[in-house]
């Protein structure tokens, strides 16, 4: 009877304890982010990961994060903080800050969000590199396959840089994003590193409407 006992609650602890790994696993995702407006007082990055449920929009008095996701998040983006090997693409953890992000700042990456169909592509640089996110007819972004980046698209990693010459429409002014044309890039897939000891997975649903890109979803790290 003691044995039957004991190995009852074996299995019950047993059960807990990854009933419990696998909800610390789990990064559940919930963005919104006005792209043709500045909406500060109603777009948001709220994020929930382990015991930790963090609310976030940007704070005009210290010109930051208010709950400082812009480095938070890193436990969440990393593998371990001594690593330091991606776990997600780098361009959703790109798109995700936005909204915790000053107006000016962000005025810089040029972000586009348009319907092509059923299909939903988002286009945004960040310090040369051109990332884009393409959802299915469904909006659903799958983080392992939806995501890709070019880099070395303008002449510099800086902030504000022109164009290569490569990479603009004919005629076009090199100072001008609207003169990119995307038809020359050649896009290499955005995924997690290979190498890191955990990577997430799984797939987040996008939606944009009246300039209002909003992204939602649960990642499992695996």
């Amino acid at each position: 009877m003691k044995k039957i006992c004991f190995c009852i609650l074996f299995f019950v602890v047993a059960f807990m304890l990854t009933a419990q790994e696998v909800t610390a696993r789990e990064v559940t995702i919930d963005m919104r982010y006005n792209v043709l407006r500045p909406e500060p007082s109603r777009d948001y990055f709220n994020w929930i990961s382990k015991n930790r449920s963090i609310q976030d929009s940007y704070d005009a008095v210290t010109g930051a994060s208010a709950a400082r996701s812009t480095r938070e998040f890193d436990s969440i983006r990393f593998d371990t903080m001594t690593d330091r090997r991606y776990t997600l693409p780098r361009g959703i953890r790109h798109i995700l800050l936005f909204p915790i992000a000053s107006r000016q700042y962000t005025d810089n990456f040029h972000l586009i969000a348009q319907e092509e169909g059923e299909r939903l592509r988002i286009c945004f640089i960040v310090y040369g590199t051109v990332y884009q996110i393409l959802t299915d007819d469904n909006k659903r972004i799958d983080i392992r396959t939806s995501c890709s980046l070019a880099e070395g698209i303008t002449e510099s990693n800086s902030l504000v840089s022109p164009l290569r010459t490569q990479y603009v429409k004919t005629g076009g002014n090199v100072n001008d994003i609207n003169a990119l044309d995307w038809e020359k890039i050649n896009f290499v897939p955005d995924t997690a590193d290979p190498n890191a000891s955990r990577r997430y997975a799984g797939i987040l649903t996008a939606n944009y409407s009246e300039g209002v890109l909003t992204i939602k979803g649960v990642l499992t790290s695996l």
